[in-house]
């Protein structure tokens, strides 16, 4: 997920987001995307690492900005997340590149969001060509050293270390899925015994390694499933995490799941997302600090059931996502604030107004039918990111969070004016005059 603000280099929208972040009393503070290949965007608001003078800068200026109110006494650990879109970059989404242009991933294919005339429009509206695979090993090598110049230059602005975007459906997802890379070919420089579908990411965090220090964090996120027939699997996955963690280069690694095709559904009320594949897993894995601290992320939004998935070693570490959006200080404010009780520790469950409304006009059926054929499976997810980035701009204009902020006033107020039509004039003469507003 982005931060709902214009992409680019970061400018002063994002510093004033990390900010409330940074004082907001989190152990990690990890950024939305931030794209290592500029042409091959998940969305237009991806942040980008550009070869030029001004990107190591301004990366710097964000990190600052993030630990410039932050408690002394509990500073957080600042990573920059690696991207790269593979199959799902989208030309007319992420405007990145002509729409005739294609996608790069391991296949000529594009995703699939569902059966019917609807679903077929948004997948040839969104990737009007299939993707183009990539059968040049030089040309995995320069896709390797892409990240790896990306966390060098991370490492220089300062940030505590970077995470490898490895889930969702993202380039290294579609390079460990067999779904999607169905014949592996070994790349140069990799031993024998790493398993040909890990090529790709042991060059990148071997490379990572060598180029930044011991101290520099390295954590990966992965899926535990792609929710797809001919995908991933969880048995597949935790071979894959258990190989990960034999090479002892991760210190962190955050398990999600799910793809733009086969979005992830929420947890149930007492569990977390993937609880049940972290809590088997973690007893196979080497212990902190020989083996990396599983960062479990999905619905952990109230303090009892982050207690019990630490207590019950379902995680070492437990993360928050969108609920982040819209309470920029979520753990001093709420989960750590001893006056609160704990049944009231929590946020939500909050509903998105008009969201269902719009998840229906668009395509995406009802939320408890939206797994019928015909749905547009990716619509439902979309609704919900789409609000919660609506959330975050906010924080980046200078205003707070509105929980009641209906989904259409916020597609007109945030995507057509400011994102498409750049604030009307004011934001024309800004950008025109280079203004960092």
């Amino acid at each position: 997920m982005e931060e709902g603000i214009t992409g680019g280099l970061p400018g002063k929208r994002h510093r004033r987001l990390y900010r409330r972040w940074g004082a907001g009393g989190w152990g990690i503070v990890i950024t939305g995307n931030v794209a290592v290949d500029s042409t091959q965007l998940a969305t237009a608001h991806d942040l980008r690492v550009y070869d030029n003078p001004h990107t190591v800068p301004l990366f710097t200026e964000l990190n600052d900005a993030l630990l410039a109110d932050a408690p002394e006494e509990g500073r957080p650990l600042t990573l920059v997340q690696l991207s790269h879109a593979g199959i799902q970059s989208s030309p007319t989404w992420g405007l990145s590149r002509a729409p005739w242009e294609p996608a790069v991933a391991p296949v000529s294919a594009r995703p699939t969001l569902g059966r019917g005339f609807v679903a077929w429009l948004f997948e040839h509206i969104l990737w009007p060509t299939k993707s183009r695979a990539v059968t040049d090993l030089a040309e995995w090598l320069d896709i390797a050293g892409k990240f790896i110049d990306a966390a060098a230059a991370m490492e220089e602005a300062g940030w505590g270390g970077v995470q490898i975007h490895s889930a969702h459906g993202y380039l290294l997802a579609n390079y460990l899925s067999p779904l999607t890379n169905p014949h592996p070919h070994a790349l140069p420089g990799v031993p024998h015994y790493v398993p040909l579908r890990l090529h790709l990411l042991w060059l990148i965090l071997t490379g990572i390694a060598a180029a930044t220090e011991p101290r520099f964090v390295k954590a990966v996120k992965i899926n535990s499933s792609d929710f797809a027939a001919g995908g991933m699997d969880e048995y597949q996955a935790a071979d894959i995490i258990r190989e990960i963690a034999a090479w002892q280069l991760v210190d962190i690694l955050e398990v999600s799941g799910g793809t733009y095709s086969n979005p992830a559904q929420a947890g149930t009320a007492r569990q977390s997302l993937f609880a049940h594949f972290t809590t088997e897993l973690i007893p196979t894995l080497p212990p902190v600090p020989e083996g990396p601290a599983i960062l479990l992320t999905g619905g952990m939004h109230d303090r009892s059931l982050i207690a019990s998935s630490l207590r019950n070693r379902a995680c070492d570490l437990a993360g928050v996502a969108r609920p982040a959006a819209l309470v920029p200080d979520l753990p001093s404010r709420v989960i750590l604030n001893r006056e609160i009780d704990g049944p009231k520790a929590k946020v939500g469950p909050y509903a998105i107004p008009q969201g269902p409304l719009v998840q229906r006009l668009l395509g995406g059926g009802e939320a408890k039918t939206a797994a019928k054929p015909g749905a547009v499976k990716l619509v439902g997810a979309g609704v919900s990111t789409t609000w919660h980035e609506w959330q975050m701009a906010r924080i980046g204009l200078g205003v707070e969070p509105d929980p009641q902020l209906p989904w259409i006033s916020g597609a007109l107020t945030y995507t057509l004016w400011l994102d498409i039509l750049g604030g009307g004039p004011r934001g024309w003469i800004a950008r025109y005059c280079g203004w960092d507003d």
